[in-house]
């Protein structure tokens, strides 16, 4: 069983070769940024003269509090009201808050499998045979793919960073954030309240 759906905002530009960039890179790879785990996100950027081009990886549960299908109201309208933000709020601005959103596709989708788990009547049966013991639930994981075109000016070299997607979504405690320029590359791990980080790190 999957779950899949998709949130579009406006018409994509090309993305500046962004995902080839950090398919090559090292840099993100030391993070494992496939992994899904609660509570941390990862946010990868090219910068190109003023734009920032964005792409962020989340678990659900770190934006909406969880990863099942909507069940009720309430969370049909978190899910909308999630959406919305990540359609139309920078992840990332400028101190001065200078940047605005121009292009963004939010990408809402997950798998549901069957997890097997076997009591201790029958830890050492390795083909799981019988009834006693043996358990099965449904194990979901849903993920937040975000890609957002920014323009942000007066971005320089030195220009320090807010992620203000930290202070909407407090279910993301450490975020690991990429980026790559004209200029080289970097990264910053912001987690403990810390929000901002500089390029010129």
């Amino acid at each position: 069983m999957s779950v899949a759906s998709d949130h579009h905002f406006r018409t994509p530009s090309a993305w500046l070769g962004i995902a080839a960039i950090f398919l090559a890179g090292p840099t993100v790879g030391s993070d494992n940024p496939g992994a899904h785990q609660h509570g941390h996100a990862q946010l990868q950027v090219a910068i190109e003269g003023q734009r920032l081009e964005l792409i962020l990886n989340s678990p659900a549960h770190n934006l909406v509090g969880f990863e099942h299908t909507a069940r009720t109201a309430e969370e049909e309208s978190q899910l909308a009201s999630t959406a919305d933000w990540l359609g139309t709020q920078p992840l990332l601005d400028t101190l001065p808050a200078s940047c605005t959103v121009e292009n963004a596709v939010v990408h809402h989708s997950g798998t549901s499998q069957e997890e097997h788990s076997h009591g201790q009547a029958h830890e050492h049966d390795h083909h799981g045979h019988g009834e006693d013991g043996h358990d099965e639930r449904q194990q979901t994981h849903t993920e937040y793919e975000v890609t957002q075109q920014l323009d942000c000016p007066g971005l320089g070299t030195d220009t320090s960073l807010n992620a203000a997607l930290l202070e909407r979504f407090p279910g993301v405690e450490v975020l690991s954030v990429h980026w790559v320029s004209e200029n080289g590359q970097g990264s910053a791990r912001l987690e403990d309240g810390s929000r901002g980080f500089s390029l010129g790190n």
